[in-house]
């Protein structure tokens, strides 16, 4: 991916080159996790710990947007001037995404205060960027591109997860989670170019719903998970949603989310296992509007959000053996579309990339 830059690659070899070799423990005897033992690393609130265990994760995902869709099929420029602009003015629209960076880094812990319940904190750090190509109102000629950026602290998770019970070959649990709006969704920024002449915008503007940093309103996740063992695999299961319990207060809300993912994991050595996963969603279409964002482009327009997707992810863990490295858990993921039916006219997703590191205590 074109995002991922040098310094992580180089981040990412020289943490495999370390000594993950298939030693024997160290003198501590501390027991070592199996590879497999996790779900991807993209998956969240995969597994609980015992009382008294805590864990630390960092992770960061990169995701990119190329081109537009109109349902299930690309959409070029002109087709979307061709849109009407829902704010009215101009009648049509005149500002076209051409791809956007998503960046976000999820700070992560877990504590078990007892073995059946254990307790979930996550921060996030979001940074997006978008290049659009706005026309002259008139002519429809292009003017110069120009890039809108949004960066700041996303939205903030409290939650706990819940023992379930067991089957022949692997148990279940619960999860519930409260998304709280700590993720600013009055970010602004001035259009370089707009349809009026070509011309700069005269002050700043409230940038589209995807550039915002959060929902704005508290959220409720819950989740079912189930983890066991089947012909040599680890397999997994996550039943999971987004209930938005509020409209924010620029007056809209995000779509409910609901998700569906599986995944099995192959131990490959003592020390790294390789994965893959099938996942699909569906979010509804934002209930209302912010007033104040006017733009004459798609990601402006309420009913053009949402949708259903489905995606296919690879991914490998590796687990420290011994030392300094014993039971640290390095973890990449690459996840591909395979489908994409947007409401309305949207972005079309490509590759996302996640690197995580998680270590228990």
């Amino acid at each position: 991916m074109k995002q991922v830059t040098h310094t992580r690659l180089a981040l990412c070899a020289g943490l495999l080159s370390f000594s993950f070799s298939p030693t024997a423990a160290d003198e501590a005897h501390m027991s070592i996790a199996a590879p497999e033992g996790h779900a991807p690393i993209i998956v969240m609130g995969d597994h609980m710990h015992a009382a008294g265990e805590y864990m630390l994760s960092v992770r960061q995902m990169t995701m990119s947007m190329r081109g537009n869709i109109r349902g299930r099929k690309n959409i070029a420029d002109t087709a979307i001037l061709d849109l009407a602009n829902q704010h009215g003015s101009p009648p049509q629209l005149r500002v076209v995404p051409q791809h956007m960076d998503m960046k976000m880094t999820m700070l992560g812990a877990m504590y078990a205060p007892s073995d059946t319940v254990t307790l979930v904190l996550m921060a996030m750090q979001m940074e997006n960027e978008m290049r659009l190509q706005a026309y002259n109102n008139m002519t429809l000629q292009p003017c110069a591109p120009f890039v809108s950026k949004s960066e700041g602290t996303g939205d903030t998770m409290l939650g706990a997860l819940m023992r379930g019970g067991k089957t022949a070959t692997g148990a279940w649990h619960y999860g519930l989670g409260l998304s709280v709006p700590t993720g600013s969704v009055r970010q602004t920024s001035r259009p370089a170019a707009t349809p009026m002449g070509c011309n700069p915008a005269a002050m700043d503007e409230r940038l589209p719903y995807p550039m915002q940093l959060g929902s704005g309103s508290y959220d409720l996740k819950p989740a079912i998970t189930y983890n066991g063992d089947w012909g040599g695999w680890r397999v997994g299961a996550q039943a999971g949603g987004v209930l938005r319990l509020e409209d924010n207060d620029t007056g809209y809300r995000l779509g409910d989310r609901f998700e569906l993912q599986g995944w099995a994991a192959k131990r490959l050595t003592a020390w790294a296992s390789a994965s893959a996963r099938v996942d699909i969603s569906h979010q509804g279409k934002i209930n209302g509007k912010d007033k104040a964002i006017t733009l004459p482009v798609s990601t402006a327009q309420p009913n053009f959000s949402g949708g259903t997707y489905a995606n296919l992810s690879l991914g490998v863990n590796l687990i420290g053996q011994s030392g300094t490295l014993a039971n640290h858990r390095l973890a990449v993921e690459w996840v591909t579309p395979i489908h994409q039916d947007a409401n309305g006219v949207q972005m079309k997703r490509n590759e996302t990339l996640m690197i995580g590191w998680q270590k228990a205590f």
